[in-house]
């Protein structure tokens, strides 16, 4: 009788193992969604001359990757293509004025490219053409939209599952890697002799690539949860906060003209300087993260 107890026992721990083990088993070490990420994002420049002017709605998505490290933290990353955006609007204070700043740029009307800063004409104050097709526009407000290739790494740490629901909070960074970029400006036509400013209009889709950095990095943080529907495939919803560190923008523009004119500009004398403009920009937003891991 004892003996057919002990091998009772000894079956019944060899189940539990076994149950454990296949409990485990139904973890997986990888797993693999797909996302898409709308967002709101802005931009926050440094310096007086250029300001935020509002948020851009922009979207994007990709595949996501999660690495198992323990029963609840994974190490998070993928690969994903994201736009990113933001408005600024740009302190011009009259480029006929003494003590004053202008943001300009040189543009074809035949081409609809603007000219690189090294190409135009030397040290020239004012508002002349330097060939029958290029023109100097004031710059007064502009709006960025990017794309980004973007690979996320962090760490997303979850609770137990409670009910169909397991909630889990990540904090990581994202490396975006710049594809192209356009811009929407508001810009007004620099006269050849009046002392007024010209006609105002808006260029579209005007290619500023190289105005961006190759590389842009920032900082998630977010929280959110995750709804089993069957087996190890769930829906996952999350709410994040980007903050970027580096500027998306080049320190000094290739293509943007600042002029500073001094106290005697108006009196004809050479009371002026231009150089390329200066710009550091970052990128801060709030995304919502919809998918499903599998």
């Amino acid at each position: 009788m004892k003996k057919i107890l002990i091998i009772t026992i000894i079956a019944f721990a060899g189940n539990l193992v076994d149950a454990q083990d296949n409990s485990e088993k139904d973890i997986k070490n990888v797993r693999f969604g797909l996302i898409v990420t709308p967002s709101i994002d802005w931009y926050k420049p440094d310096g007086k001359i250029m300001t935020g002017n509002g948020i851009v709605p922009k979207i994007g998505g990709g595949l996501s990757i999660e690495f198992r490290l323990a029963k609840v933290a994974s190490l998070l990353t993928g690969i994903e293509i994201n736009t990113n955006g933001g408005k600024i609007k740009y302190a011009n204070e009259g480029i006929q004025n003494n003590n004053s700043n202008t943001v300009s740029y040189w543009y074809s009307k035949t081409d609809d490219v603007i000219a690189d800063y090294n190409s135009r004409p030397g040290d020239i104050a004012g508002y002349t053409s330097f060939d029958q097709t290029h023109y100097k526009y004031q710059l007064n407000e502009r709006e960025f939209k990017a794309t980004y290739v973007t690979i996320p790494i962090g760490i997303k740490l979850k609770t137990k599952e409670i009910g169909m629901m397991t909630y889990f909070g990540q904090v990581g960074l994202d490396n975006s890697f710049r594809w192209k970029a356009k811009a929407t400006d508001k810009v007004i036509e620099l006269p050849t002799t009046a002392a007024t400013g010209g006609a105002s209009s808006t260029k579209s889709n005007v290619n500023i690539t190289k105005e961006m950095n190759i590389y842009v990095g920032s900082l998630h943080l977010g929280a959110g949860c995750e709804i089993n529907l069957s087996g190890s495939t769930s829906v996952e919803l999350g709410l994040h906060y980007n903050l970027g560190f580096t500027s998306v923008t080049k320190s000094d523009s290739e293509t943007l003209e600042k002029q500073t004119n001094g106290p005697n500009f108006t009196n004809g004398g050479i009371d002026y300087t231009q150089s390329k403009m200066p710009q550091t920009i970052k990128s801060n937003g709030i995304v919502l993260t919809v998918g499903i891991l599998f």
